[in-house]
């Protein structure tokens, strides 16, 4: 019989279900035929309807009051206060997560999300069934203390930060390991020539490319930014991903005839792999899964907006590894894309995100979750 992996994760934000899902892909690209069985579990969905509420008002908190969740993000960064927390919180949940587990007999258990670790070692004792549990933290250098239980087998991190914090928050050295952040296979590939590239998508082969992109929900000011560009004297042309943001597609598309720059315009999209490939530079928010995506894909980055709290650290690891800059007003976008265009600085930009990058990280995680059920 073969032997299955649990990911488990929770839909607040697209974040933890791509990291686990990336590793799923990776997992399977290794072992092929004999890849072990894997499920995703979306924990709160499935085994409490009352926690589920809360994490659903995730979305909506970090969209109308980014404020507020950062307010919240630092004031719960207290052990001692996630340890009230986690009490109040089993209840609702560890009885239905210890009977899950019961019934599908994971061999190992990865969790890709800051929530469910402490309540899955929990959920694991009253099954009577504790195996192997993996703790794959997505955010780089800014991680929240919710993530570190020091009851798990392996910890894996994406920097040296990053590590020294989850054992700051009472992780055994051993158990941690720098490996990095997990991004779909598919980013790690060689793409076609960016001029051949160009030409499938309908752009000059030899144009400076911009690629902007707002996360899944097409958020920030992505039509306000392409406007300032187009109004400029840059020379370039443009891709824009909208995701499922509709109205905005709708709005680009309507004002793509009018510009003086070429432009194409996706909503979501599964060539983004490609579409980078096409691309000299991306304008897009902090969100560690696109800023690893990207510099896979050597793509020096222009910051435009982050979420006060987890994605600060990402900010601040963009800038001090030189893998690109802050530009949180559309107005100077502009001389920001002259900047890093010209051939010295982007020269540097590309040898320092060569040195920080490594494409194939979510294969090494992956790896290493098989090595535990050797």
């Amino acid at each position: 019989m073969k032997k299955k992996i649990f990911y488990l994760f929770s839909d607040t934000g697209g974040g933890h279900r791509s990291a686990a899902t990336s590793l799923m892909r990776a997992v399977e690209e290794l072992e092929g035929k004999n890849a072990p069985l894997q499920e995703m579990v979306d924990v709160f969905s499935e085994c409490s309807k009352f926690l589920n509420l809360f994490a659903k008002l995730y979305g909506p908190v970090i969209k109308y009051s980014p404020k507020m969740w950062g307010v919240l993000y630092y004031w719960l960064n207290d052990l001692k206060k996630l340890q009230n927390l986690e009490k109040i919180a089993r209840p609702f949940i560890v009885k239905e997560l210890a009977a899950l587990l019961s019934k599908r007999k994971p061999d190992v258990v990865v969790s890709v999300h800051p929530m469910l670790n402490h309540i899955t070692v929990a959920a694991m004792r009253q099954a009577g069934r504790v195996v192997p549990m993996i703790t794959v933290i997505t955010d780089p250098v800014s991680i929240h203390a919710a993530w570190v239980c020091p009851e798990v087998d392996l910890i894996i991190v994406a920097t040296e930060k990053a590590k020294e914090l989850a054992v700051k928050y009472g992780a055994p050295p051993s158990k941690v390991k720098l490996i990095g952040l997990p991004i779909d296979p598919k980013f790690s590939r060689p793409s076609k020539e960016k001029g051949r590239l160009r030409s499938d998508l309908g752009l000059f082969p030899k144009l400076f490319t911009v690629l902007m992109m707002g996360g899944g929900e097409g958020g920030g000011s992505i039509y306000e930014t392409a406007a300032a560009l187009n109004h400029s004297k840059v020379q370039a042309q443009l891709i824009i991903v909208a995701g499922r943001n509709e109205k905005l597609k709708r709005r680009l598309e309507k004002a793509a005839p009018k510009f003086r720059m070429p432009m194409k315009v996706y909503g979501f999209t599964n060539e983004v792999p490609d579409l980078m490939s096409a691309s000299d530079i991306i304008i897009t928010k902090a969100g560690p899964g696109s800023i690893a995506e990207a510099l896979a894909k050597e793509l020096p980055l222009i910051i435009t907006s982050w979420l006060p709290g987890q994605e600060e650290g990402n900010v601040e690891f963009v800038l001090k590894e030189g893998l690109g800059v802050v530009a949180k007003d559309h107005r100077k976008i502009s001389k920001v894309v002259t900047s890093i265009s010209r051939p010295q600085t982007y020269a540097r930009y590309l040898k320092n995100i060569r040195r920080a990058s490594d494409p194939k990280a979510g294969f090494k995680i992956a790896k290493t979750i098989l090595s535990f059920l050797r």
